[in-house]
């Protein structure tokens, strides 16, 4: 069940990431509302907690991207660490890591061909160019998605 309101939530994020180069907030508040009773349902259903401080430990790599974005004035969009602070409500902390870490490599290796490509035939500036994160996010978490399912 969580990796059905994951997977909504990540493609939604990385649509409108890839489209405006923004999220709505309407998608945080509602996923984020649905990952939230989710875990209580479980919670309640099982009797057990449902790993309360490993999702308090994934929601911390948002609230850290939240932080330093702030401290970088917009170098990191508020968007990206509210997509890391929800998502810390669904996946563990080495998945949200892992989609973090791989998504940086993925849209780091983007940048590099784009800036690459400018250099021997654009005459673009890319240097004050914005490149949206969540698509390169969404690829290791849809990778992540389809392992869950086939149950590796």
């Amino acid at each position: 069940m969580r990796m059905w309101v994951f997977s909504g939530f990540m493609l939604t994020a990385a649509i409108q990431d890839f489209r405006k180069k923004e999220v709505e907030l309407w998608v945080f508040a509602l996923f984020g509302a649905a990952a939230f009773l989710m875990n209580v349902y479980v919670w309640i259903a099982a009797e057990t907690a449902p790993l309360w401080q490993e999702h308090l430990l994934s929601c911390s790599l948002g609230a850290g991207m939240l932080l330093l974005g702030k401290l970088s004035q917009g170098g990191i969009g508020a968007g990206d660490g509210l997509f890391f602070l929800t998502s810390g409500l669904m996946l563990r902390f080495w998945e949200n890591l892992t989609i973090l870490c791989a998504g940086v490599f993925l849209g780091g290796m983007y940048g590099l061909a784009v800036f690459g490509w400018n250099q021997m035939y654009g005459k673009q500036n890319v240097c004050k160019m914005t490149i949206p994160f969540l698509p390169f996010a969404a690829v290791p978490g849809i990778w992540m998605v389809v392992l869950s399912y086939k149950g590796a």
